[in-house]
């Protein structure tokens, strides 16, 4: 193994559940990739880049992620380099291609030697049919939250009331409206809006 492989197995082995690492690097070996652990963002989990000048494709995936969170997310995008490598973007980014090679990437994983019971369950059904958001399903985003670090004071902003006040980051937020996997939320300083992810964890007012 040479040393940037050693130090891509590395960065894999902090954030996937034991028994994964290894599938999870031969999955970059096979087709290598820039990976990058991103700082915590609502408005995605993960994603998957590719300019057409640049030789590497870059995915990167949220440091805040629970192992599970994060073992399906990092899938997800790997599943869009392989599709991007044999379409090289002639396809709707999560069509049938996509849906296709996600599936066949991530039936490996689906073990209870990686996945919690609770959280299989949820993912086996999830993986029939996978969406462009995995927290859109609502039952496997539940199984996985359970696994989150516990704060208190945390609740999900698909749990609160419609017009009611939250934290998020240090700023103000109103809740409006839900749109599939987002919600519209205005910051009440500065009156703007802006869409969050209704399973983002907010401090309610």
């Amino acid at each position: 193994m040479t040393y940037y492989e050693k130090q891509i197995h590395h960065r894999i082995s902090r954030f996937v559940p034991e028994n994964s690492v290894d599938m999870a690097f031969n999955l970059w070996k096979e087709k290598p990739f820039r990976f990058v652990i991103a700082k915590a963002r609502n408005s995605k989990l993960g994603d998957f880049r590719k300019k057409p000048n640049e030789d590497w494709a870059i995915i990167t995936v949220n440091e805040n992620l629970n192992p599970y969170s994060f073992l399906i997310t990092y899938v997800h995008e790997v599943a869009h380099h392989w599709v991007y490598e044999k379409h090289k973007g002639r396809v709707s980014p999560h069509g049938k291609e996509w849906k296709n090679a996600f599936k066949d990437l991530m039936l490996p994983f689906q073990i209870p030697e990686i996945f919690p019971e609770p959280i299989l369950k949820a993912l086996n059904v999830y993986m029939l049919n996978p969406k462009a958001a995995s927290l859109s399903d609502i039952r496997l985003a539940k199984a996985l939250k359970t696994f989150d670090p516990v704060n208190p004071d945390e609740i999900s902003l698909l749990e609160l009331k419609l017009g009611q006040k939250f934290l998020l980051e240090n700023r103000l937020f109103e809740k409006h409206e839900t749109r599939r996997t987002r919600v519209r939320c205005k910051e009440v300083r500065s009156g703007k809006y802006y869409l969050v992810h209704k399973m983002a964890m907010i401090i309610p007012e």
